[in-house]
């Protein structure tokens, strides 16, 4: 079973895509805020991680940048998604990470995730 790590601060956005991905299969560990995500993630090694950007206490890409510094979370593909597709400075980041706008589809969202395993 693949697991992946959701880290959304919008509640119901965050249930609602781990609810489906569980019906496809998916093991599905959920955080609130990029810090909790973090310690998700040491903790429990996921596939990949999905991740908005704009959080409070931790966002997306702090998150990011502090998963790629521990060598136990650095290999993990990150997915980012975004309501604010090409925001100026974000996509330049040297950061490696895939990004999908929101809103998505179940069959994006599977889609992208198939990718970023692979990778």
């Amino acid at each position: 079973m693949k697991k992946i790590l959701i880290v959304d601060d919008e509640d119901s956005f965050r249930k609602s895509i781990g609810s489906q991905l569980k019906l496809k299969g998916w093991g599905v560990f959920e955080a609130q805020d990029g810090m909790m995500g973090l310690e998700l993630a040491e903790q429990h090694k996921p596939d990949v991680i999905l991740s908005d950007v704009h959080m409070d206490i931790m966002n997306g890409f702090m998150m990011v940048e502090e998963l790629k510094q521990n060598p136990a979370t650095s290999a993990i593909p990150v997915i980012m998604m975004t309501s604010a597709a090409q925001a100026a400075g974000a996509w330049n980041s040297d950061i490696a990470v895939d990004f999908l706008e929101k809103p998505f589809t179940i069959a994006k969202l599977l889609e992208v995730l198939a990718a970023a395993i692979k990778k």
